[in-house]
């Protein structure tokens, strides 16, 4: 590769901390179907809930949960993290000699772990439901979009990005209920933007099922390239890479020329 150690072999070329060996990068990439198919599990779960039982377990003001997206894709990481009680292990992975290899572990291994530990001081189970459905909402945004909803609101924040804002809406119609959202919405209404409101209408019924679901891992490999710094790779690498070593794009005439088109829209983006 052009810009360095993303994929080596570990015996002559040993790995540079916090970039990804090619298994590892494949077998990463490997684990956004899984992922995916749990949030859309628990999306499932959440609606069918008897209206008693959800009333009970979720109580205090949970509508407001979408105030999270106003900050950045860490923060609601980190958030998570702390509430969920689970800091010290992100920092314990963060402080291993290979980090990548010490998620992978975790991941190996999740459908055999039984973590019971109470939830952090002062945190209610209400506010740690919010925050699981709105990190896998986010998740879906960044296998759908190639952002986070957090990404998006942001560019709806500062560059009055109104398509930003509606695909943000449809990944989760609660961010309706943002500031952003609301500044917005109130501008248009002061301006009479008919074409904005019917756009707005469309992004309220939801995710669009024209994406192609099969390109879901693609968009997670594109986000890891760009948050490594890789930006200089050659439409032959970029090929070799998503085609031959992850197989998360079909071989083809084009696959070159549309990686290429992928991978240069993938790099203005400052942030996940």
């Amino acid at each position: 590769m052009s810009e360095g150690p993303l994929i080596s072999d570990n015996e002559r070329h040993p790995k540079e901390y916090g970039k990804l060996t090619a298994a590892q990068f494949a077998e990463l990439i490997q684990y956004v179907p899984v992922l995916l198919k749990l949030i859309r599990e628990l999306s499932g779960h959440m609606s069918k809930i008897p209206q008693a039982r959800f009333d009970e377990v979720m109580e205090g003001p949970y509508w407001n949960y979408s105030q999270i997206y106003e900050f950045s894709f860490a923060r609601h990481l980190a958030t998570l993290l702390v509430v969920m009680n689970r800091h010290k292990d992100f920092g314990s992975l963060a402080d291993a000699a290979d980090p990548q290899e010490a998620v992978l572990e975790v991941l190996r291994s999740m459908d055999k772990v039984e973590d019971d530990r109470p939830l952090y001081d002062g945190a209610t189970q209400t506010e740690a439901i919010a925050l699981i459905y709105s990190f896998g909402q986010t998740v879906t945004s960044m296998a759908t979009y190639g952002r986070s909803i957090s990404a998006l609101v942001k560019a709806a924040r500062e560059q009055r990005d109104h398509d930003a804002l509606f695909k943000a809406i449809r990944m989760d119609r609660a961010v309706i209920g943002c500031p952003t959202s609301m500044h917005l919405i109130a501008r248009a209404q002061l301006r009479d933007n008919k074409t904005f409101f019917r756009h707005l209408r469309s992004a309220l019924a939801g995710p669009s099922k024209k994406q192609w679901e099969g390109l879901h891992p693609m968009r997670y490999a594109f986000i890891l390239l760009n948050e490594m710094g890789l930006h200089s790779l050659s439409e032959a690498e970029l090929e070799s890479l998503m085609v031959d070593t992850l197989k998360v794009y079909p071989k083809s005439p084009s696959a070159r020329k549309n990686l290429r088109a992928q991978y240069l829209q993938y790099r203005k983006y400052t942030t996940i």
